[in-house]
């Protein structure tokens, strides 16, 4: 089986110093072979693949909705990638740090994908209003997947995706609300109420609250929000004991930038 690691970067946000290092800590942390490729609006590196636009006209500037979503044509790899190779997938955000061997990520059974829980969010709090809380139980900053096991997902968003663009401000509100039912998650699976949650507009049998489950504990942990809510919550604190740190509210402090921390350069 063909490892493949794949990044997804746009815009200006991050320059791409970020794709270079990440590519470097791969070829550090991972000891398996693996092709590396990024998904861009900017091909330049001959890692880089440019990303379709078909869903750009629903992009809304003036509010900076759905942008996340560009990740989710890579679901569909024979749809828009024919030419990428492998077939069990890795991604990350470009802006992760990884600081410890993540071979395990590759050996892990994929009956289900994986994506990263948000342990360090008081999941009654994300529950209030999926709609506008920016902090949602899930995080997509890594997913695991074999080929073509996540097309259902881009094949719901395109079915519906007036709908998903002008409701959901974050894409990990909507893989919790189709996808993955974290508070039914220790109930037994024949004594969950299926799509029980699911609005009207998008019919429950289009997708499956029970498709993802989540990394173990102990993989991943956010610089931003703390560990475990609610006994380990330090922020901006390193974790050398996980495999990964997540910087994915970079944007919100001008002095919170992965290449400004001190702390963080000495491993990055």
């Amino acid at each position: 089986m063909e490892n493949t690691v794949l990044c997804v970067r746009w815009g200006d946000k991050y320059d791409d110093t970020y794709v270079k290092k990440l590519k470097e800590q791969l070829e550090k942390h991972l000891t398996v072979p693996f092709n590396f490729y990024c998904l861009t609006d900017n091909p330049k590196e001959e890692y880089d693949i440019q990303l379709p636009t078909v869903w750009d006209k629903y992009y809304r500037a003036d509010k900076k909705m759905f942008w996340a979503y560009r990740k989710c044509y890579m679901f569909n790899i024979n749809k828009y990638f024919p030419q990428i190779k492998g077939s069990q997938f890795l991604y990350f955000d470009i802006d992760v740090l990884i600081h410890q061997n993540i071979d395990c990520m590759f050996e892990l059974d994929v009956y289900r994908p994986y994506i990263v829980r948000g342990w360090w969010n008081d999941a009654a709090n994300c529950k209030k209003n999926y709609g506008q809380i920016k902090s949602p139980p899930l995080n997509s900053s890594c997913i695991r997947w074999h080929k073509q096991q996540l097309s259902p997902i881009e094949k719901h968003i395109d079915k519906h995706k007036e709908v998903i663009f002008f409701t959901y401000r974050t894409i990990d509100n909507y893989f919790n609300h189709f996808w993955y039912n974290i508070w039914e998650e220790d109930i037994p699976y024949h004594e969950r109420e299926r799509g029980a949650d699911v609005g009207k507009s998008i019919p429950a049998f289009d997708a499956g609250i029970d498709f993802l489950q989540g990394f173990p504990k102990g993989y991943f942990y956010s610089w931003y929000k703390g560990n475990i809510f609610p006994d380990d919550m330090e922020d901006h604190k390193l974790r050398l004991d996980h495999k990964v740190c997540l910087f994915n509210n970079s944007y919100n402090s001008p002095d919170d930038e992965m290449k400004d921390i001190e702390d963080i350069k000495k491993l990055w």
